[in-house]
């Protein structure tokens, strides 16, 4: 019998229905699939709960990159890996990796600051290239609370003092009408897409954990081709990819490797995670056999 650990964050108290859901769908497929908090993970095997020796796998439900390296290097086989995360997580970062391969909003880095003053000579390069309003993101974050909106220079100011010590970028501002639409994709294919529509009046981001409410959406070629490449370029096997658009087609904003699937699984009807699990038990088997 397979044996596939559940890890999520450190700080976990219970109740994610995602991971839950996950690991209830690999026991009824035969797997042993019991779920870890990372503090309890310890890559050395005669401390903590978790000993990598004892697992085929890991459905990796958290960020923590570091950890996941660790157990990678334990030869544990992990949904999704370590690199993949990595570029995931920092926004700047999937910015980069995806930039020959998808469309996505301009963007510019925050220079990496050390000590001394700020040069307003940024504040007006951001101006003359995006425009107002413009986005501005910490390059870590979830649930769109680290996304804000600057409406004018005094705004960008504002924020650019809060942020520059933290690694951010500034975005070209995609007007949606306080919308977006989230692709999961399993194994590098799109199984579902959904519209997502800010709620709050004066919010202008769409996220679920915000307020924001979702729609089914039907996967129209040119949208399953760039939720499809944007998922395969950054070497997830589970992602949410989350996309705008213009008069030219659809933008790739944010790429996220452990997208929780309720609210998308409640307006589609797709089992999630079913399919994940289907996955994992393929891939597995797929072991077996070399």
């Amino acid at each position: 019998m397979h044996r596939v650990a559940v890890i999520v964050n450190a700080y976990w108290r219970g109740g994610d229905e995602c991971a839950e859901m996950i690991s209830d769908c690999l026991k009824r497929r035969g797997v042993s699939s019991p779920i870890y908090r990372a503090f309890e993970v310890d890559v050395n095997e005669d401390r903590g709960r978790f000993n990598p020796y004892d697992f085929d796998a890991a459905v990796f439900y958290d960020k923590d990159d570091h950890l996941a390296r660790h157990l990678e290097s334990r030869g544990v086989r992990l949904f999704n890996t370590a690199e993949s995360i990595r570029l995931a997580d920092d926004k700047m970062l999937t910015h980069l990796a995806l930039e020959s391969h998808v469309r996505q909003p301009h963007t510019i880095s925050s220079p990496l600051y050390f000590a001394g003053e700020d040069d307003p000579d940024f504040l007006k390069f951001i101006e003359e290239q995006l425009g107002y309003p413009v986005v501005v993101k910490k390059c870590y974050g979830a649930f769109g609370r680290q996304v804000f909106l600057a409406k004018n220079r005094e705004e960008l100011k504002r924020l650019r003092a809060e942020l520059i010590r933290e690694p951010h970028l500034y975005q070209k501002y995609i007007n949606c009408c306080s919308m977006d639409i989230r692709v999961i994709t399993i194994g590098g294919k799109a199984v579902c897409a959904m519209r997502r529509r800010a709620t709050t009046p004066g919010e202008f981001r769409a996220n679920a954990e915000l307020g924001g409410v979702g729609e089914p959406l039907k996967l129209d070629p040119s949208l399953v081709k760039i939720a499809e490449k944007a998922s395969q370029v950054l070497g997830l096997e589970y992602a949410g990819v989350d996309l705008m658009w213009d008069e030219e087609g659809y933008l790739v904003t944010e790429v996220n490797s452990n997208a929780h699937f309720k609210l998308i699984r409640s307006v589609t009807g797709v089992p999630v995670e079913e399919l994940y699990a289907d996955y994992i038990v393929s891939e597995l088997e797929k072991g077996d056999h070399i």
